[in-house]
This record gives C-alpha cells, sequence and structure tokens, in this order.
C-alpha cells in the first residue's frame, strides 16, 4: 500500500504516489530509444456513446494486475461487477502479486503490459523510469468523463482534494490514486470528555491544555524516537497553518528560504513550548512507532503523531470506547494564512494504464468503474481508510477514527496540502527528520532546526 508504512524504515512506504527504485529505472530506461521511445497515440476501441465515453469495445478482453498488499483483493470485485453490467461479453482477468516489477517490468519492455495495473508496494516499478519512458497513458479523459455513478457530473468532481495534483508527472495527470488519508496527530475524544478537556481552537489554549495534561500525571506528547519522521506531518501542518501553501510547496520544492522563511520559524517557534517545558514523555527518544501509540492508548500521552493507518494498526490493542479522532492545528496567529480546520491529507493506492496496453479504452472505463460510489464505499469498508471519490458513504461501523477523518476533512473543504518531500528526496526527508528529532528531545531550539533544515536543503539541491 501507498499511504501507510507498513515497516518501520527510514525510507517509509507511506503516502507515496512515486516510489524510487533505481535498478528498475535502469533497466526501464536502457530498452527506449534516446530521448525516450515515441509513445503511440491511445484511440479507443470503438466508438465513443452516452454511457460508453471511451468508446469501449464490448468484447474486448481487459487484464487488471493489483498489488497483493494490505487492502487485500475483496475490494477490486465490485468494480469488476460493474464493467461487467456494460460490457458483459469482455473477458476480464484479474490476478494479484507482490512482485509487481518482478512480474511486470518484462511486460513493459515487450510492449504487452496489462491493462491497468496497481503499481504499488516496496517492488513498484519506478515512477522515473516509467515517465520518462512514455510508458504510461495519460488519465485526462478519465477526469473529463461522467461519474459512472452521477453521470451529470465528471470524475474530476468526485474526486478529494490533491488526488490529481499528486498523481500529475511533467505536467500531465498518470496515475489515480484510490486511496486518501489524513496525517498529524491524534487524541482521545473519550479521554477529554473523561477530564471535562475541550480541544482547542487556538494556541494559547492549546498549551493551557498541555499544562493541565501535564498536571494530571500526562505527558502531553509523545512521538517514535526511532522514527521522528512521524513528527513531520504535524510540523508541516503547523507550517501550513501559518503560512499557507506557498511556505509548502517551497519545502516540497527543495527551494531556497522555505524553512527559514520567518512564517516557517514562527509555526516551529510556537511548538518550542511543547519539548521546552518538558511535555514529551521521558524515553520517547527510544520508541519505536508502535511502542509510542502503545503508551497513548494507554493514557501515558494525550498526543501521538501518525496518520490513517494508526488505528488500525494497533488493532486489539485500541481500547474499547478510546474514540481515537484526529487533531487539527490550532489557530496561531490571528494573522495565519489557513482556517482551524486545515489538515495534511494525500492521496495513495496508486493505479496506472500503460500506452501500450491492448485495451486502454477498456482501461479508462475500469478505473472510472473503480471511482464509482459503491465501488468506493466497498473500498473504504474493506480497507479501513477512505477513498479518492468523497462522494463515498462509510459503512455503519465504521471506527471512530474513520468517521474524525472523514468529518475533519469536510471541514477543511479545500484547505488540505500533502507533504511531498518524501517522495522527491528520501534522503533529505530523513535527514531534516531526525533534526526534528532532536528538536523533540530538546537538543535543538526551532530556530536552530529552522536553519538546519534549510542547510540540508540546500546541499541536496546542488
Amino acid at each position: 500500500m501507498n499511504d501507510r508504512p507498513s515497516q518501520p524504515s527510514p525510507t517509509r512506504r507511506s503516502v507515496l504516489a512515486f516510489m524510487t527504485l533505481a535498478p528498475v529505472a535502469g533497466a526501464l530506461a536502457a530498452c527506449a530509444t534516446p530521448g525516450g521511445r515515441q509513445a503511440p497515440a491511445a484511440t479507443p476501441t470503438g466508438r465513443a456513446v452516452a454511457g460508453n465515453p471511451f468508446g469501449v469495445a464490448s468484447d474486448a478482453p481487459v487484464e487488471i494486475v493489483v498489488f497483493d498488499g494490505g487492502y487485500g483483493q475483496t475490494y477490486i470485485k465490485r468494480p469488476i461487477e460493474l464493467y461487467r453490467s456494460k460490457h458483459p461479453q469482455a473477458d476480464i482477468k484479474q490476478s494479484a502479486t507482490q512482485q509487481i516489477q518482478q512480474s511486470l517490468q518484462p511486460r513493459f519492455v515487450a510492449k504487452n503490459p496489462p491493462d491497468v495495473v496497481n503499481n504499488s508496494g516496496s517492488n513498484a516499478i519506478d515512477y522515473g523510469a516509467l515517465v520518462g519512458d512514455k510508458a504510461l497513458l495519460p488519465l485526462a479523459p478519465l477526469l473529463a468523463a461522467p461519474s459512472w455513478s452521477a453521470p451529470d457530473v465528471t470524475v474530476a468532481d468526485t474526486l478529494r482534494p490533491g488526488v490529481v495534483e499528486v498523481g500529475t508527472h511533467g505536467g500531465e495527470f498518470l496515475v489515480l490514486n484510490i486511496s486518501y488519508g489524513a496525517y498529524g496527530a491524534w487524541h482521545s475524544s473519550s479521554l477529554f470528555k473523561e477530564k471535562g478537556w475541550t480541544y482547542p481552537q487556538t494556541w494559547d489554549a492549546y498549551l493551557d491544555l498541555c499544562e493541565k495534561m501535564a498536571t494530571a500525571g500526562i505527558a502531553p506528547w509523545v512521538y517514535p524516537g526511532q522514527f521522528p519522521y512521524y513528527m513531520f506531518w504535524w510540523l508541516a501542518s503547523m507550517i501550513y497553518k501559518v503560512a499557507g501553501k506557498e511556505v509548502v510547496e517551497k519545502i516540497n520544492n527543495m527551494e531556497k528560504d522555505a524553512w527559514t522563511d520567518e512564517r516557517a520559524v514562527a509555526a516551529l517557534k510556537a511548538f518550542e513550548a511543547v519539548p521546552a517545558n518538558g511535555w514529551v514523555l521521558k524515553g520517547s527518544s527510544g520508541l519505536n512507532h508502535t511502542d509510542a501509540q502503545m503508551q497513548f492508548l494507554q493514557g501515558k500521552a494525550g498526543f501521538v503523531p501518525g496518520g490513517s493507518w494508526l488505528e488500525k494498526e494497533m488493532g486489539d490493542s485500541v481500547p474499547a470506547g478510546f474514540d481515537m479522532s484526529i487533531c487539527r492545528v490550532p489557530s496561531i496567529t490571528a494573522a495565519d494564512d489557513r482556517p482551524f480546520g486545515a489538515l495534511c491529507a494525500k492521496a495513495g493506492e496508486p493505479y496506472v494504464i500503460p500506452r501500450d496496453a491492448a485495451n486502454t479504452a477498456g482501461g479508462l472505463e475500469f478505473l472510472r468503474a473503480m471511482l464509482a460510489d459503491d465501488s468506493a464505499a466497498g473500498f473504504i469498508a474493506q480497507a479501513g481508510t477512505l477513498s479518492a471519490n468523497r462522494r463515498a458513504e462509510l459503512p455503519g461501523d465504521a471506527k471512530h477514527g474513520l468517521v474524525s477523518i472523514n468529518a475533519a476533512l469536510a471541514e477543511a473543504g479545500d484547505n488540505v496540502f500533502g507533504v511531498k518531500l518524501d517522495t522527491r528526496n528520501s534522503r533529505l526527508w530523513n535527514d531534516i527528520a531526525k533534526v526534528m528529532g532532536r528538536f523533540m528531545n530538546g537538543d535543538v531550539k526551532a530556530a536552530q532546526l529552522a536553519t538546519e533544515a534549510q542547510r540540508l536543503t540546500d546541499a541536496a539541491r546542488r
């Protein structure tokens, strides 16, 4: 999967739409002509008509290869059923593997790839090579097509913020990410209710709450010191809250004066009060992600960083009635660029259509079926995470954390951003994260964090 870290490592496998596997890139590039091969034009296999926007030939076979990961295979059944309902003569072949690169790279080279590929997991084919070799079909026609479930609106109108952005390479929308996750920090609504606490909407009130937690014998914060990149999402959220998209994009794009922008420094200085007041659980620097999350679940800390996967990852360790809830960054100053409720969120779990596929029209039609409201709702129910389709409904038994994310995203509206530095330069991401760990331990101050993060950024850019 591409929107949660299935195992801790310095190059986390979460939230990634673009993974870097250099050996694969070289192998794919070797098969290209100088400057990349001339990509064939994608043409439909039939005449486009109402209800068949891509002109799919109803008897044309379709091959779909899905990554065999934590989301399983059940969610793919409904879009297959929908496809068959419109094209009953089509032979649909669906298979699953964890070895996407090993299984499909030779087929890309031989120009006989499947029609739809879930290019996910640690063995995904490198997107840099696929894009450079013009091996992927642009998906703009999918965005312009009528939604499967609501023909009066386009597919683009059903997507959550950032889905198109994260799937765009070189100015073309090439990758459809079907899942959607939120990132930042978590708290227990039931603990807050028990203590008579209200989640604060201003930073002054937030600091007052941290003091109340400490007085009650609860460390305000715990974090996984072994994997300090978990703090990236929350600290970036604070920067986005104060400075808006401009500065976050400078950070994502590794630009000059990104971290040292006075607005970014102001956000970091606001959070500096947490380690400065001793509000980080002692011993956090030695914890891994599940250890830190367990301290949070046991009520030893009020806040823990993490993403949408946390509730499912901890499984039966989550106490009954814990009511895990996503945190929103409080308003830090009156001049904040974004309102209370702004969130870090991003699409994941990528699907692509190879340009050389035999049935590109069928591939587009299948992706349209995947984004149908009931297909997306089935994905949510089976995967335990949100869909890229904003219209999809949650199951009646959805866990509290998922419900809280859905509600928070509805409140945030378009005030949503994604951290993309991890996909663009994972080494830089981790180097900056190490400094964030020192920041959480009180070893460096906010201004030092900003200066060092900028120094690392400038060095990586050269």
